[in-house]
C-alpha cells in the first residue's frame, strides 16, 4: 500500500512540474530601443507596454532600452511596440505620430533624431518653489 501511495505521489508531482514548465514555455523576453527622457517617460512607456499585455516592462532612461516579458499567446513584441508608439514614443519598430508626440509633457518631448545628447532634463522645467 505504501508503494502505491508513493508512486501516486511521484506521478502527481511529475504532472505538476510538467504543467508549470509548459505554462512557462510560452513566456518570452525581449528588449528594444524606445526614445524618451525622464521618469515621467519611464512611467508612460512601461504603462503602455503593460496595457498591451506585457507581463513585465522596465525602461532604462540611460540606455533607452525597454525590457519586456510577455506570453506569446496573449500579445507580441510588435503589439507592445505599436502601443508604445501610440503613447507618443518612437521605438525600434514604430515611430509615434506627431499628434501623440505633441501631447507629451514638454520635458518628455525627446530628440526624435535619436542622436546622443539630445535629451532635455525635466529638472530645468519644474517650477521654482517659493
Amino acid at each position: 500500500m505504501k508503494k502505491i501511495a508513493f508512486f501516486l505521489f511521484l506521478a502527481l508531482f511529475a504532472q505538476v512540474a510538467f504543467a508549470q514548465t509548459a505554462a512557462n514555455d510560452n513566456q518570452q523576453s525581449t528588449q528594444f530601443k524606445v526614445l524618451g527622457n525622464c521618469s515621467m517617460c519611464k512611467k508612460t512607456i512601461e504603462k503602455a507596454a503593460l496595457d498591451a499585455d506585457a507581463t513585465t516592462a522596465s525602461w532604462d532612461a540611460k540606455t533607452d532600452m525597454l525590457a519586456i516579458t510577455f506570453k506569446n499567446k496573449k500579445t507580441s513584441a510588435d503589439a507592445v511596440q505599436k502601443a508604445v508608439a501610440m503613447a507618443g514614443y518612437d521605438n525600434a519598430g514604430y515611430k509615434a505620430n506627431d499628434e501623440a508626440y505633441n501631447k507629451l509633457h514638454g520635458c518628455c518631448q525627446y530628440d526624435r533624431t535619436g542622436e546622443a545628447g539630445g535629451t532635455k532634463s525635466c529638472m530645468a522645467e519644474e517650477p521654482k518653489k517659493q
